[in-house]
């Protein structure tokens, strides 16, 4: 699932783990000693980060539609006419299919 983490919630994430690994270390090896508190607050930035990568993902893709139905639009508009007008159709369509390239490149991030 992708997840989308803030700077903020990185820093948490490490604090949490140093704090959760000194518990472990002082308690027995057989029982779990990590403060559900802290698994919790885990839990809960986990969740967020989630939610925030899928509505990511989810406007990266509409993003993307839009872009390549631009670019569709321009090739039609290109092949009907002539002259200049045909050469500026032509830099249009190249500049939505780099545009759709670049969305592509960053929904690969999540995956």
């Amino acid at each position: 699932m992708p997840s989308s983490y803030t700077s903020a919630e990185k820093r948490r994430i490490a604090w949490l783990a140093i704090k959760a690994g000194k518990q472990s270390l002082a308690g027995d090896r057989n029982d779990d000693t990590i403060d559900p508190k802290l698994k919790r607050e885990m839990d809960r930035i986990e969740e967020r980060a989630a939610d925030r990568g899928q509505r990511e993902v989810q406007a990266l893709e509409r993003k993307l539609s839009a872009a390549r139905d631009a670019a569709a639009a321009a090739k039609a508009t290109m092949r009907t006419s002539r002259g200049p007008e045909r050469a500026a159709a032509r830099r249009e369509m190249q500049r939505h299919e780099q545009d759709a390239g670049r969305i592509e490149r960053e929904l690969r991030r999540y995956q």
